[in-house]
């Protein structure tokens, strides 16, 4: 058995590494395609020469042709030499760039992530015990006119309204002030970036409300669970001891897949915001044709997002043997 769980795990390191070198190869390309360069603004002003112009060119790569890029962008992904590299627009190294922004970023998308998880199954298991009643109406449809506003739209209003015009959290998502101590930091960090956190945690939320309602309201009209009930036993501790143990093997999966995509849903809610996290990098940095940016902080994205679903993968068939067999 131990034999079949690693050859398992062998095969799915396998696809993912392909996957991740097909992801980087794709965003290479597609960033190629793009055009404009760093340097046209310069040109385009004056401050620098057409011989200059192609000397920068030269230096920092634009000139190579697909395949030679392709290769040196494999080389540095499999090296790390690629967050070595200096950025051409912020003349850092990237790894430099990516360590100042990285723990806003996590910040943020663990407090939005927690926060929306834990309210979504809360509700979720509300509405289940309360199913075909007023409240569980009005809470989905309520849900469900918040699953259909747009992050960006979503994070201007409350920008405005909580911010312009009422004034209780400030425009900006940094302090300014040196905290005294780590508890100050702590509630500073959190009034400014408690609209970004709202906002993000909001898909969570909903995603898990609908899913965890709907998987709990499936259990409940199992056999088993009408055995429970005639049996006299009480309804929080079928929920408690039968159906939430049922339920939770898929719920752990949808987890761990959620949490790999946290930055995703990060860069518009960052955007919108102007949070100075990773989000806000890659905007940036796909405006200023910054591609060794771009391409250091998707195979962070990438290799986040891998990782978290190779541990569900290997869960889910640690806890199925059926799955192995497929």
């Amino acid at each position: 058995m131990r034999r079949s769980v690693f050859s398992y795990i062998a095969v799915k390191l396998l696809h993912k590494v392909i996957t991740l070198i097909f992801v980087i190869l794709l965003i290479y390309i597609l960033l190629r395609l793009a055009p404009g360069t760093p340097f046209d603004q310069y040109l385009y002003q004056g401050k620098i020469t057409e011989e200059q112009y192609e000397r920068l060119l030269e230096k920092w790569g634009y000139k190579d042709n697909f395949i030679t890029g392709a290769i040196k962008v494999l080389y540095g992904m499999f090296t790390f030499s690629l967050f070595k590299m200096k950025s051409p627009v912020y003349n850092k190294p990237i790894i430099e760039l990516i360590s100042v922004r990285l723990p806003y970023t996590l910040g943020l998308v663990t407090a939005a992530y927690f926060f929306g998880a834990m309210l979504g199954m809360l509700l979720g298991l509300y509405c289940a015990k309360n199913r075909g009643t007023l409240k569980e109406s009005a809470i989905l449809w309520l849900t469900l006119g918040i699953r259909a506003l747009p992050v960006f739209w979503l994070g201007m209003v409350l920008l405005y309204f909580l911010a312009f015009k009422a004034g209780l959290f400030p425009y900006l998502t940094t302090s300014e002030l040196k905290p005294q101590n780590i508890f100050h930091y702590m509630v500073d960090w959190l009034w400014h970036s408690l609209l970004p956190i709202i906002v993000l945690s909001k898909i969570y939320a909903v995603s898990y409300l609908l899913t965890i309602r709907n998987m709990t309201t499936e259990e409940y009209t199992s056999d088993y669970v009408t055995a429970l009930r005639a049996i006299g036993l009480k309804e929080n501790y079928i929920l408690e001891r039968h159906v939430l143990r049922n339920i939770m093997p898929p719920v752990i999966t949808m987890m761990a897949i959620d949490i790999g995509f946290l930055f995703g849903g990060a860069v518009v809610t960052e955007t919108v915001f102007n949070y100075p996290g990773m989000g806000t990098l890659i905007y940036q940095a796909m405006w200023t044709k910054d591609y060794p940016v771009v391409l250091a902080s998707f195979y962070i994205i990438a290799i986040a997002v891998i990782v978290a679903i190779t541990i569900a993968e290997v869960t889910y068939a640690y806890l199925d043997p059926r799955i192995r067999g497929e």
